[in-house]
């Protein structure tokens, strides 16, 4: 059975239990052929790093995300949106530390009659020094099916 809204409501300020990653050179390296990113510093890594560092570094996996949503298999998970506030500049072979957390969640009825919730996942990037090097906001969406 579909989340209720008050279970949903209840996520907000849900600290997720983050993690920690390295770019390694190669990673950034195949990243950027990815990307066709042209001849850039070796020493930087791209920015969709802070997108990818987001995903791996949540603490739980995209399914367990669902879960705790309520997906049932009636419903389809959506990317909502994904907002970067880069504040410097990632640095190839460094660290970095991942906080994740559900900020704020919501409900709404669409168009065409179907129950779209969403959850807002904050995740703060940090070098192994504390120096914030920016943040991630993704928000991750639910129309719920049939048996809402």
């Amino acid at each position: 059975m579909t989340a209720t809204l008050e279970h949903l409501k209840s996520l907000a300020g849900t600290r997720l239990p983050g993690g920690e990653l390295v770019i390694e050179p190669h990673e950034n390296a195949i990243l950027e052929h990815a990307v066709r990113a042209p001849d850039s510093d070796p020493e930087l890594a791209h920015p969709i790093w802070f997108v990818v560092i987001s995903l791996r570094c949540l603490g739980v996996s995209v399914d367990e995300l669902c879960e705790m949503a309520g997906k049932t298999a009636q419903d389809t998970l959506l990317f909502g949106q994904c907002v970067v506030d880069q504040r410097e500049p990632l640095v190839v072979g460094a660290r970095y530390r991942a906080d994740a957390k559900i900020t704020t969640t919501g409900s709404r009825t669409t168009r065409d009659g179907s129950r779209l919730d969403n959850l807002d996942v904050r995740t703060d990037i940090a070098t192994e020094d504390g120096t914030v090097a920016g943040s991630v906001t993704a928000t991750y969406l639910f129309k719920r099916g049939a048996d809402r």
